[in-house]
C-alpha cells in the first residue's frame, strides 16, 4: 500500500506529460518541493508530490443493513500538492488556466477519485522572472487484499493507469449476465398470490405480451357447478379477462369485477405460485 502511494507523483507525472494535446509545452516533474528552475522561465513548470497521507477504516453493510469495519481492507485520503510556475511573459492568468487543464484532465481522463482541490495566491519569483501559484487536489482510494495467497494490496490504481482501462471495461459496472438479461427479447418470473383483488406486477418495461398460468394447478377447471380460469395472456390490443398490460409491467385481477358468468378469474389466488413469460 505505501509503495503504491510512493510511486503516486511519478505515475501521474508520466501519463500528464502524454497529454501534449490538452498540455502543450507545460511540463511536468516529480520534484517537489520544487528546486529553483532556470533563469529567466521560458515555458511553465508544474512540480507534482504528495502533501498528507491519511489511513483510516473501510466501512461495509453487512446482511442486516449496517455499516461495520472491514478488517481487510483500509480508505486513503491522499493531498497532492501542485507547484505551478509560469514565465512573466504569460501574465499570472495562466497559472489558474494551468491549474484548471490539470485538475479537469484528471478528473475526467483519468481513473483518480479526485474529491476536491483548491489553490493558493499567486506570487511574483524574481529570481526566475515568474509567476507561482501553489495548488493542491484531495484523492480518496480504497486498499483492499490482492486475490493471492500471500498478504499483499492492491495499488488503488490500475496497472493500464487511466481512463481507457475504465470506460473500456465494459463489464465494470454492469455484469456480462446482467446485459444479457436486460437485451434479451424475453422475461421469464413468477409471483405468490395474495388475494388481493387488483395487483401489478413490475417488469421495468412496457411488454409487447404477457402468458400468466399457475405452477402448481391446472390453468382451468370445474367444480361444483362454476368454472375457475388460473391463467391468461395479453397483448397490446387483446387480453383475456383479470390480466391486463401497462407501462411498467402487468396488472392481475383477482374476484367478481373480472368474472365472466360462472367463469371466476383467480390470478392472484392466495397461496397460488404463478408463471408468467413477457415479451419485450
Amino acid at each position: 500500500m505505501s509503495n503504491s502511494i510512493s510511486a503516486m507523483p511519478k505515475d501521474i507525472v508520466k501519463w500528464l506529460n502524454e497529454q501534449t494535446e490538452v498540455f502543450g509545452k507545460i511540463k511536468f516533474l516529480t520534484e517537489f518541493p520544487p528546486v529553483p528552475k532556470a533563469t529567466p522561465l521560458k515555458n511553465p513548470i508544474i512540480s507534482v508530490g504528495l502533501d498528507s497521507v491519511k489511513i483510516s477504516d473501510f466501512f461495509k453493510e453487512n446482511s442486516e443493513g449496517e455499516l461495520v469495519p472491514d478488517e481487510y481492507c483500509r480508505l486513503a485520503d491522499i493531498r497532492l500538492r501542485f507547484s505551478i510556475h509560469v514565465p512573466y511573459s504569460m501574465g499570472g492568468t495562466a497559472c489558474h488556466d494551468a491549474f484548471t487543464r490539470t485538475i479537469d484532465c484528471l478528473s475526467f481522463k483519468s481513473d483518480l477519485n479526485l474529491v476536491q482541490s483548491g489553490c493558493e495566491a499567486i506570487v511574483a519569483d524574481r529570481e526566475t522572472d515568474a509567476f507561482v501559484m501553489k495548488s493542491w487536489a484531495d484523492v480518496q482510494a480504497q486498499f483492499c487484499p490482492a486475490e493471492s495467497s500471500e498478504i499483499q494490496y492492491e495499488a488503488f490504481l490500475p496497472k493500464t493507469f487511466f481512463c481507457a482501462s475504465h470506460m473500456n471495461d465494459t463489464d465494470l459496472h454492469v455484469s456480462a449476465e446482467e446485459k444479457a438479461r436486460w437485451n434479451s427479447t424475453i422475461t421469464v418470473g413468477t409471483y405468490f398470490g395474495t388475494g388481493e383483488a387488483s395487483r401489478s406486477i413490475k417488469l421495468g418495461f412496457r411488454p409487447s405480451a404477457v402468458i400468466v398460468i399457475p405452477s402448481l394447478m391446472p390453468m382451468f377447471y370445474t367444480a361444483t357447478g362454476a368454472s375457475y380460469c388460473l391463467s391468461g395472456v395479453a397483448a397490446q390490443s387483446f387480453a383475456t379477462s383479470g390480466l391486463s398490460i401497462n407501462d411498467s409491467g402487468f396488472t392481475i385481477k383477482q374476484g367478481t369485477s373480472e368474472n365472466c358468468g360462472d367463469t371466476y378469474v383467480l390470478l392472484n389466488r392466495t397461496n397460488v405460485d404463478y408463471c408468467y413469460i413477457a415479451l419485450k
